[in-house]
C-alpha cells in the first residue's frame, strides 16, 4: 500500500513541474542572458600571479541605475580561505559629484541569500538593484558602493556559503578593487554592511579586516538580520522550509571547505535529491520552484535533515566555527532585527545583543517592531547609511547595551551563545 508520505511528495512533484513549464520562459531568456555573459565572468590567465584585489575587466552596467552615480560591473581577484586564486564579480557605483581631496568614503555591502547559479550573481541579473534603492541614499552621502557577488557565484566555483573567511576575504579584495574602477577615488577608511548571510560577512569583516587588509581601516560595521548564532538558528529552522533552502546551500559548501566532513548522511533520501537543484535555484528573479517544492515538503512533514544537525558533532563543530565571535569595542557596530523574522529567529540576535555587549563589544541594536526577513534591510537602511557616515566625520557612538531585548530570550539560547564566546 502507498504510503500517505509519497502520495504528498508524488502532488508535490507534479506542482512543481507545472509551476517549472509555466516559467520555462523566463528561464530560457535567462539562459541567453548569461550565456552572453559567461565571458566576462571567465577565469582569466594569470590569476594566479595577479595581486588579490586586481581587476581583470570592467565595464559599465546600464541595467543598474543609481541617481547620482555612474554603474559598473567588475571582475576582480580574491582568494579562497586557503590562499588560492578566485575571481569574484562585483557592482560598483560612483558618484557622479567630484571627489574629496582624501578620497570618497567607501562602503561594501554584502548581500542575503540568494542562491548559487551562475544568473544569481546580483551583476549578473536582469534587475542588480533589486530592493536595494538604499544604494542612491549612499551615493548622495558621499559615498562609493562596492557590492561582490562573492566568489563562486557567477564565477568558477564553489561558492563557500557561510564560511566567514571565504566571505570577508571577496569583501575586502572588492574594496581593493575600487583602485582600479574609473572615478572611484577610493579613501583609505571604509565601512561594511550586509544583509542575512550578509550579516554574516559583515560581522566576519570586522573580526579578520585588520589582518585581511591592513593598509586601509575599518572604521564600521552593520548587519540587518544577521545570521550570526549558526547553532542556534539551525537547531530552530533544521525542520522548516528555511531548513531546506539553507541546508542545500550548507551542504555544497560546507563539504568543499571542509573536505573530510560528510553531510549527506544528515540529509534525508528527498533532501539529497534535491541538493543541488535548491542550491542553484536563484531567489529573488523569476519562481524558484526547487525552494518552493522544499517549503511545501516542510509544510506536510517532510524536513530536509533527518534531525537536528547539532545533535551531530561534526556539524555542530563547524557551526561553532563559523560563528562570528564578539567585536572589539574599538569598532563601532549597529546591528537591525525585525521581531517578525521568520528566517532568522529573533531570540538568536537578542542572544548575540547580550552576549556581546557583556564582552564589551561597541553595539547599537535596533529592533525593528513586526518587521520581516527581507524587510530588515531595506527598513534599516535609511538609518544604516547616515549612522556609518557620521562614522568617517568623526562621530564615536557609546554602546547602547541597557535596553532589554523586546523578544524573550531563553535560558538554553543564552547558554547556547555565552559557550559560543568562550
Amino acid at each position: 500500500m502507498v504510503s500517505l508520505k509519497k502520495v504528498i511528495l508524488v502532488v508535490i512533484g507534479v506542482v512543481a513541474l507545472a509551476i517549472g513549464l509555466s516559467t520555462l520562459a523566463h528561464r530560457v531568456a535567462d539562459s541567453r542572458q548569461q550565456n552572453a555573459l559567461d565571458a566576462f565572468y571567465a577565469t582569466p590567465a594569470g590569476v594566479d600571479a595577479a595581486k588579490p584585489g586586481t581587476v581583470f575587466r570592467v565595464e559599465t552596467l546600464s541595467t543598474a541605475p543609481v541617481a547620482g552615480a555612474s554603474s559598473f560591473r567588475v571582475l576582480y581577484r580574491t582568494e579562497r580561505p586557503d590562499g588560492t586564486a578566485a575571481v569574484s564579480g562585483a557592482m560598483v557605483f560612483v558618484p557622479i559629484a567630484p571627489a574629496p581631496v582624501a578620497g570618497r568614503p567607501v562602503l561594501a555591502y554584502a548581500h542575503g541569500t540568494i542562491g548559487q547559479g551562475r544568473g544569481c550573481a546580483p551583476s549578473r541579473r536582469t534587475d542588480p538593484i533589486g530592493p536595494n534603492a538604499w544604494y542612491a541614499q549612499a551615493i548622495a552621502s558621499g559615498f562609493v558602493v562596492v557590492a561582490t557577488d562573492y566568489a563562486g557565484i557567477g564565477t568558477a566555483g564553489p561558492n563557500l556559503f557561510l564560511i566567514g573567511q571565504a566571505e570577508s576575504l571577496d569583501i575586502v579584495n572588492s574594496v581593493r578593487a575600487l583602485e582600479q574602477v574609473p572615478g572611484a577615488d577610493p579613501s583609505k577608511e571604509w565601512a561594511v554592511f550586509g544583509h542575512s548571510q550578509g550579516g554574516h560577512s559583515a560581522l566576519w569583516t570586522g573580526q579578520l579586516a585588520a589582518q585581511e587588509m591592513p593598509e586601509r581601516t575599518l572604521i564600521g560595521v552593520a548587519a540587518a538580520a544577521p545570521a550570526a548564532d549558526l547553532p542556534i538558528i539551525i537547531s530552530k529552522q533544521w525542520n522548516t522550509g528555511v531548513g531546506w533552502g539553507v541546508g542545500a546551500e550548507v551542504a555544497t559548501s560546507w563539504t568543499a571547505a571542509y573536505p573530510n566532513l560528510n553531510i549527506d548522511e544528515a540529509i534525508t533520501s528527498e533532501g539529497n535529491r534535491w541538493t543541488s537543484k535548491i542550491a542553484d535555484a536563484c531567489l529573488g528573479e523569476g519562481v524558484p520552484v526547487p525552494p518552493l517544492l522544499g517549503f511545501a515538503a516542510a509544510a506536510v512533514g517532510v524536513p530536509y535533515f533527518n534531525g537536528n544537525p547539532m545533535n551531530d558533532p561534526r556539524i555542530a563543530k563547524v557551526a561553532a566555527e563559523q560563528t562570528p565571535k564578539p567585536l572589539p569595542g574599538t569598532l563601532p557596530l549597529l546591528i537591525a532585527q525585525g521581531t517578525a523574522d521568520t528566517v532568522i529567529p529573533p531570540e538568536s540576535n537578542a542572544a548575540l545583543q547580550e552576549t556581546w555587549c557583556a564582552a564589551g563589544s561597541n553595539l547599537t541594536m535596533l529592533w525593528l517592531g513586526g518587521v520581516g526577513h527581507v524587510a530588515a534591510s531595506t527598513t534599516a537602511a535609511p538609518t544604516i547609511v547616515p549612522w556609518l557616515r557620521a562614522l568617517f566625520d568623526g562621530a564615536t557612538p557609546t554602546p547602547q547595551c541597557s535596553g532589554v531585548p523586546p523578544v524573550a530570550v531563553s535560558a538554553t539560547t543564552l547558554e547556547e551563545a555565552l559557550l559560543l564566546v568562550r
